[in-house]
C-alpha cells in the first residue's frame, strides 16, 4: 500500500480522500514544485543519455570514411554468397545441359514448385555418386550459414553502433569465414568425387563468388578490427 508523503502513514483501501487522515496534507499535490524540478532534472539527464548514445551511433557508423566503408561493405559478401557458387554440366543419354547454381537460384526454384524433393533426396543414396551428392547438399547449406551469419552481422553492426562495440562483427565475420570456406572445400571435393565416379555423365566446377565472398569477409573482420581499437580510444576519452 501506498504511503502519505508527509506523515508516512500507510493509507488504507477506505482512505479514497486527496488529504492524509492523519496529517491532513494534500497527497497529490504535496511538494509539486520540488517533484516538478526532479522531474525536469530527469527528464534533462535522460535526454542527454540518448543523445550521446546517438552520437554513439552516428559516429560508430558514419565518423569518417573509414567507417563509411566500413557501414557499405558489410553488404559486399552477401552479393558474392548470392551469386552462382558453381556451374553443373550434365549429360543425359537424350541430350545434355549446363546450369549456374546459387542458393537464390534454389530458392527461387522452390518458391516456384520447380524443385523434386524426392529425386534430390533419392540422388545421396545413388551407388557410385551418393556421396559426392551429400557434399554438394553440405556445400549448400554451408553457404546458407554463411549468409545468416552475415545477415546477423549487419544487424549486430546497428546495434553494437550505440556503445561503441566491434567484437560481435568480429566473431560473426570469422564464422562467416569458416562456413564459406568450408563450403570450398566441400564444392572441391564433391568435384572430384564425381570426376572419379561418374565423369560422362557429371561435373561440376567452381565459381569466383565464395572466394570473393571470402575474400570480404576477411576485409570485414580487419576493418572491425581496426574499429574496435578506435573505438577504445573514444569510450575511454568519453568517460574520462
Amino acid at each position: 500500500m501506498a504511503r502519505c508523503p508527509h506523515c508516512n502513514y500507510k493509507l488504507q483501501l477506505i482512505d479514497v480522500r486527496a488529504e492524509c487522515p492523519v496529517c491532513g496534507v494534500n497527497i497529490p499535490n504535496y511538494n509539486w514544485e520540488g517533484r516538478l524540478e526532479e522531474d525536469a532534472v530527469n527528464a534533462e539527464k535522460s535526454f542527454a543519455s540518448f543523445r550521446k548514445r546517438m552520437n554513439a551511433f552516428k559516429s560508430s557508423l558514419f565518423g569518417n570514411k573509414f567507417r563509411i566503408a566500413r557501414f557499405v561493405l558489410t553488404f559486399a559478401p552477401l552479393i558474392f554468397l548470392l551469386i552462382p557458387m558453381i556451374k553443373m554440366n550434365v549429360n543425359l543419354p537424350f541430350g545434355g545441359e549446363s546450369e549456374y547454381v546459387s542458393v537464390l537460384t534454389i530458392i527461387l526454384d522452390f518458391v516456384n514448385g520447380n524443385v523434386d524433393l524426392g529425386s534430390m533426396i533419392s540422388f545421396m543414396s545413388l551407388p557410385k555418386s551418393g556421396t559426392a551428392f551429400i557434399l554438394l547438399y553440405v556445400s549448400l547449406a554451408l553457404v546458407v550459414l554463411a549468409i545468416v551469419a552475415a545477415v546477423i552481422n549487419f544487424v549486430v553492426l546497428i546495434i553494437a553502433a550505440f556503445g561503441y562495440h566491434a567484437k560481435g562483427n568480429m566473431i560473426l565475420c570469422a564464422l562467416s569465414i569458416v562456413f564459406t570456406a568450408a563450403s570450398v572445400v566441400t564444392v572441391l571435393v564433391s568435384s572430384s568425387m564425381f570426376s572419379s565416379s561418374i565423369p560422362e555423365v557429371m561435373s561440376i566446377s567452381l565459381s569466383f563468388g565464395l572466394f570473393a565472398a571470402i575474400i570480404f569477409f576477411a576485409v570485414n573482420f580487419a576493418m572491425n578490427y581496426i574499429s574496435g581499437k578506435q573505438f577504445k580510444k573514444e569510450k575511454a576519452a568519453v568517460n574520462s
